[in-house]
């Protein structure tokens, strides 16, 4: 593809012309949001989310040192650049103006390759968290199947994990168009390894969508939870017919028990309980009176 020559005319907003140019942690997250949601036109390149992830573009314009403004929408914000320099950089990456003409995978060095992961995953991305299981998944979409093949390979030979499959969905748009979307999806364990290697350990400086990010923290106390658990709380779980949170929280909100009592019914030590109460994020004060349940277990 032919890129077009550039003419500087007095231009009233600036930007770091040589970002895609230039390698680092920063770069290479943007290019995987602007692969999963980004737009590139002719002369400019423009980022539209909804309006609950009103931190992300600030990052964005941070990051490239653009002074362009980001502007409110209806239901969205919005950050449109337009340099003609900046774009060619981002074309040279295959961020072509047509989506079905971009790269399946760009090369991206091997120290890059988590953020740039980290970037489309936030962009076109999920992390969900089923608690009534304790469970996490975690799922890429995109329209050319090729890219999630080998960003399936690429994830799964890192982490030394079992690849996972690539399913295709096809629906109907509003206007009757047939669209056809691919998804990538990794569950439990080889979830949680996915998440806490694009988003554990980041630094002041790395980029990440807060909402996504709080996830992954939800996920991880979670995780580690289960991960620090014994045979005990499986069985605890089985007997109750539901996780450990539920049921502490169950026992200590809704029948206003202390950690002792509470050990009582569960058979088990009370700094278990206390640990458990901890790491479950569920808040106790130092001190709770005995009362309902256990009381009339006694009577």
């Amino acid at each position: 593809m032919t890129l077009p020559e550039f003419t500087r005319n007095k231009l009233k907003y600036s930007v770091d012309e040589d970002f895609f140019n230039k390698w680092s942690r920063e770069m290479a997250y943007i290019l995987g949001f602007t692969y999963a949601d980004g737009n590139v036109y002719k002369t400019s390149l423009a980022w539209e989310v909804q309006i609950r992830d009103d931190d992300i573009l600030p990052k964005i314009k941070k990051a490239s040192k653009a002074t362009y403004p980001i502007q409110k929408r209806s239901n969205s914000w919005r950050l449109r650049i337009s340099n003609q320099i900046l774009i060619n950089g981002a074309i040279k990456k295959g961020l072509f103006p047509k989506k079905n003409m971009r790269n399946a995978f760009p090369k991206i060095p091997k120290n890059f390759i988590k953020h740039f992961i980290r970037g489309y995953l936030d962009g076109d991305g999920w992390i969900v968290l089923r608690k009534n299981r304790n469970e996490v998944d975690v799922g890429f979409a995109n329209g050319r199947r090729e890219f999630l093949d080998i960003l399936n390979k690429t994830i799964s030979k890192i982490l030394d994990i079992v690849p996972s499959k690539v399913r295709t969905k096809i629906k109907l748009t509003p206007r009757n168009i047939t669209a056809t979307t691919h998804q990538l999806e990794f569950y439990s364990s080889n979830a949680i390894k996915i998440a806490r290697w694009l988003y554990g350990g980041l630094n002041k400086r790395d980029l990440y969508l807060d909402r996504k990010y709080n996830k992954y923290i939800e996920a991880d106390k979670l995780y580690d939870f289960l991960e620090s658990g014994t045979r005990k709380v499986r069985i605890i779980q089985k007997t109750f017919g539901k996780n450990i949170k539920e049921i502490l929280d169950e026992f200590y909100n809704g029948e206003s028990l202390n950690g002792v009592t509470i050990a009582r019914i569960l058979d088990v030590h009370s700094s278990s309980v206390y640990r458990w109460l901890a790491r479950t994020g569920i808040k106790y004060p130092k001190k709770r009176k005995d009362k309902s349940l256990w009381t009339k277990l006694q009577n």
